[in-house]
């Protein structure tokens, strides 16, 4: 003889598998069968069978099984009197870990803590993880389950390497939580808002911006005019020359302190550079007084005009070795330097230069002492020197 009825329970969990019966009392039983209670779905079945198995009371009872629900004990364990069954649905849940795919878990369990272990994810609570819900919540079918595993990072900052263990979620959580702080310039990589996927490196680089100045000096030129009011081959300076000075000014950015480019701001000019300015003579100069007559074709030391004061005397040795240096000791050369720069004589007139100290006819053409006598009038002149009448052997021959 076989009979049964269904109590509705109210379900709490106290662990794996297990639940407390909130009605009152037992179903008093007919003699001659085997009382067995059936616990599933928040119900209690009282089942009486003479004999059979679990599977039978269950059967009887009307409670079906599915291939992932968990019987205690087995459908195939014989009943007995006072046998107590129950049935642990399978459910099914999500598990993210660390923000990646959803792990879906299908086991006959009540709590967090056994969806993790079905899963084989127990060792992620031993490693630290923090898991949401708690290892000892209750959880239905449908429920998430979210771990988050520590991190190993190294954050390079100011200089030093920081080994950090963290559970942040993105690289701004995870320097603020060890006391980085940012300034509004500092660059991160990876970026501030990048999801932490994996142990790496975390690099904050400073950035600082400053002003700078720097003093530029503007270089004057040199401007040569021509005067009438000059004798040719006569120069004078008529204003000398002033270098300016401009400030540019520039926003430097550096990086962890070292300068790495720089913007210009503003550029302004101090003071205007003043160019030098030199008159240079075009007048004619006067005639030089007829020569005294004379029998010879060679000028005489009697004809030639009175030695200047102040250079060396007409036999002087250093006339001879400018004339080596200038022309090999040839009195009578004609050089051509450029196609419209011709040099004469011994020391190498212009026929300008030559005129402009009295010279008659062309300077080679001339005596040597004559060639001579003319060079000494041009060194008296007041802006004449041997440096710039001539300035590569003067230099050779140490008279500059």
């Amino acid at each position: 003889m076989s009979s049964f009825r269904s109590i509705p329970l109210r379900r709490t969990l106290l662990g794996f598998g297990a639940f407390a019966v909130a009605a009152v009392g037992v179903l008093a039983l007919t003699t001659g069968g085997s009382a067995v209670e059936i616990l599933a779905d928040d119900v209690r079945h009282e089942i009486e069978l003479s004999d059979g198995t679990v599977a039978d009371a269950l059967a009887l009872a009307g409670v079906e099984v599915g291939p992932e629900d968990l019987v205690t004990p087995a459908q195939s364990t014989g009943v007995e009197d006072g046998l107590r069954v129950v049935v642990t649905r399978a459910i099914t849940v999500d598990v993210v870990i660390d923000d990646d795919a959803p792990r879906t878990v299908t086991a006959p369990v009540v709590s967090v803590g056994g969806v993790l272990t079905a899963a084989d994810l127990r060792h992620l609570r031993d490693e630290g993880a923090v898991i949401t819900p708690t290892w000892r919540d209750t959880v239905r079918d449908g429920d998430p389950i979210t771990v988050r595993r520590p991190l190993e990072v190294v954050v390079e900052v100011d200089g030093d390497e920081l080994a950090v263990v963290s559970l942040a979620s993105v690289v701004d959580d995870l320097l603020s939580l060890n006391d980085v702080d940012l300034g509004p310039d500092d660059l991160v990589l990876p970026p501030p808002s990048t999801v932490l996927d994996g142990d790496g490196t975390i690099v904050v680089q400073r950035i600082d911006f400053a002003e700078e100045a720097e003093e530029v000096v503007l270089s004057h030129e040199e401007i040569r005019r021509e005067t009438d009011e000059l004798e040719r081959g006569t120069a004078e300076v008529s204003q000398e020359g002033r270098d300016g000075l401009r400030v540019d000014r520039f926003r430097v950015r550096s990086v962890d302190g070292e300068p790495v480019g720089r913007e210009v701001l503003s550029r302004e000019v101090v003071t205007e550079p003043e160019d030098r300015i030199v008159l240079v003579g075009t007048a004619e100069p006067p005639p030089p007084p007829p020569p005294a007559p004379s029998s010879s074709s060679t000028t005489s030391t009697s004809s030639l005009p009175p030695e200047p004061s102040g250079v060396p005397g007409i036999d002087a040795p250093v006339w001879n070795r400018l004339a080596e240096c200038e022309s090999n000791g040839n009195w009578s050369l004609v050089h051509r330097a450029t196609p419209s720069i011709t040099y004469y004589g011994g020391l190498q007139f212009h026929v300008d230069t030559w005129r402009s100290v009295g010279g008659q006819g062309m300077p080679h053409e001339a005596p040597r002492r004559e060639q001579i006598r003319r060079a000494q009038i041009l060194l008296s002149q007041p802006w004449a020197t041997w440096g710039n009448q001539w300035p590569a052997c003067s230099r050779i021959l140490g008279l500059s």
